[in-house]
């Protein structure tokens, strides 16, 4: 599996919806990707780390860092793609989504 994928899969697994990906290459020199997803709760939103963890056991892949442990909103940074999972009160509030309009994005169906 892709990076993308695994993330993907992990916060699908802690039912994660409302799943956007940001294409941000050539306009961002950290990172390739963005992924926001909301979640319903703080447990869904720890919970995620967790899955990402278990899933990079057997692979190459690292997470670098992880901010906002027990809080509503989670951001995971693994080197290519950043994930940052919400509550939807918090993803409302910051509207990252507006911030990000003009990028290139892809939907991830429920």
């Amino acid at each position: 599996m892709t990076l993308e994928e695994i993330l993907i899969d992990c916060t699908k697994k802690v039912k994660g919806h409302n799943i956007l990906i940001y294409d941000m290459m050539n306009r961002s020199p950290f990172y390739d990707k963005m992924i926001l997803a909301s979640v319903d709760s703080l447990r869904q939103a720890n919970a995620v780390v967790g899955y990402i963890e278990d899933a990079f056991k057997d692979t190459n892949y690292k997470i670098r860092n992880v901010e906002g442990g027990n809080s509503s909103w989670v951001l995971v940074d693994c080197n290519d793609i950043i994930l940052s999972v919400f509550t939807e009160e918090e993803r409302e509030h910051f509207a990252l989504e507006k911030i990000y309009i003009d990028y290139p994005c892809t939907k991830i169906e429920d």
